[in-house]
């Protein structure tokens, strides 16, 4: 008997619609995840990220190149203790939740060293030039700042700074008395307009002798000029 003739298969000519589709999928997919990833609280994430940096108290790696090739460098943090973590993950985050405003409006900053949190406000946000005088934008950010520490339980340590150009005048004969004389009026403010315990509280003034940027220029000495308010760890 003669055999039956196979059907000859018909091409497939729309298998392409499967990989396009798929190419599709996936570039919803990819631009989906980009937007939520831009759409992330900034202010959150900052926080989210210093915590984890701090939590996990990893060490650092930094290449330095040399001709023989890069080398790994590494530079070991120094170890925190528990109590510093704890007071990390919380008075931390709740002081950034509290001055939220301020800190957006660039009234202050909030900063964390070995020594504890610490509150950082531009002397023009505070005090009339070459004065100890709050001027009126200083009582608004004060006064918020005073609520926000009014519960914590730590010692609390106000210091004044200056940039290094002389003053001499009969009231400040020099920036140690005017660095000094703008902690104790922010100390006397706390303890007169909101009742803090004065055993909590310490002032001093370190004068031009802390600089946190170059005085060269004039913006390097505008952020010299300040007062940092020190939430201290533990028991200092």
């Amino acid at each position: 008997m003669p055999r039956k003739r196979r059907h000859e298969e018909h091409e497939n000519h729309e298998r392409w619609l499967v990989s396009y589709a798929d190419f599709i999928t996936l570039l919803f997919a990819f631009f989906t995840s980009m937007y939520a990833i831009s759409s992330v609280n900034e202010g959150k994430f900052r926080i989210l990220s210093e915590a984890l940096v701090i939590a996990f108290n990893s060490s650092i790696y930094t290449s330095a190149k040399q001709e023989e090739g890069t080398k790994i460098v590494k530079i070991k943090r120094p170890s925190l203790t528990d109590e510093f973590r704890k007071r990390f993950t919380g008075d931390y985050q709740r002081l950034m939740t509290a001055l939220q405003d301020q800190i957006k409006n660039k009234k202050l900053s909030l900063l964390l060293d070995e020594r504890g949190i610490i509150v950082r406000i531009n002397e023009g946000v505070l005090f009339e030039p070459g004065s100890d005088r709050l001027v009126e934008e200083g009582y608004g950010v004060l006064d918020e700042v005073a609520l926000a520490l009014k519960d914590l339980p730590n010692q609390i340590r106000i210091e004044g700074h200056t940039d290094n150009i002389p003053i001499k005048t009969e009231r400040f004969p020099s920036n140690w008395d005017l660095s000094s004389a703008r902690a104790l009026r922010i100390l006397k403010y706390f303890i007169k307009f909101f009742d803090y315990d004065p055993r909590r509280l310490s002032a001093v003034g370190y004068g031009e002798f802390r600089p946190i940027a170059s005085n060269d220029t004039p913006s390097g000495r505008a952020r010299n000029r300040r007062v940092d308010i020190l939430i201290l760890k533990g028991s200092d």
